[in-house]
């Protein structure tokens, strides 16, 4: 079965969220000729060990990794790292604004069972802005903080699309040295698991939470 949507509004609490967890599902549509638009709603940088880095190295890997990817909207705002509860509303607004302006087919955002309460307070505001809409949603696993999650839809990934999500993921470079799951086992082990449910090799799982699908033939 195809999926063409033609526009996909991705919200990624943070800098790296997306990638990780979409990664190799964003390219498809990209190569496919969607409308991509990436929202990061923080610059992360009260995350950054100003120590070993400059304070926007993840603002830097960020756009690195999105030119990667082919993404040519991405905007990167400033909301602090877990405190995104206190602008619950200003971040409904403006995923609000860009359904306005984009009206997006789908939108790909964090699973609103997720634990961390950034993730977590950006799923609830986009099930929020899209309600009532014919915008379809897929929520996706950020590793480590979603205990429960199942998926039930499935990307099939091929060997080459996981090396190519491997080198993506390598633009974090600050954070493939710190964090376990940037590593190639724990990536492919994960797409490993995802793909068992479909009977393939690799896939990239998310949840459905809205579907809408045109039958005119």
């Amino acid at each position: 079965m195809r999926f063409d949507a033609k526009s996909c509004l991705i919200l990624s609490p943070h800098t790296d969220d997306i990638e990780l967890s979409a990664g190799a599902t964003i390219r498809k549509f990209i190569e496919n000729g969607c409308r991509v638009k990436s929202l990061v709603f923080s610059d992360c940088k009260k995350s950054v060990d100003t120590s070993r880095y400059e304070q926007d190295v993840l603002v830097k890997e960020c756009r690195a990794a999105a030119k990667h990817l082919g993404i040519n909207e991405l905007e990167i705002l400033e909301y602090p790292v877990r405190e995104f509860p206190k602008y619950r509303q200003e971040i409904l607004e403006k995923i609000y604004s860009i359904r306005k302006e984009m009206k997006p087919e789908l939108v790909i955002a964090p699973w609103e069972k997720d634990l961390h309460q950034d993730h977590q307070t950006v799923a609830k505001e986009a099930l929020r802005a899209f309600m009532r809409t014919d915008t379809s949603i897929w929520a996706y696993q950020v590793p480590g903080t979603c205990s429960g999650f199942t998926p039930d839809i499935f990307i099939s990934i091929t060997e080459s699309e996981i090396e190519q999500k491997i080198e993506l993921l390598y633009k974090y470079e600050s954070q493939v040295v710190r964090r376990d799951y940037f590593q190639p086992n724990k990536i492919r082990g994960m797409l490993s698991y995802f793909g068992t449910f479909i009977g393939l090799p690799y896939a990239e799982g998310f949840m459905n939470c809205k579907s809408v699908l045109n039958l005119d033939i």
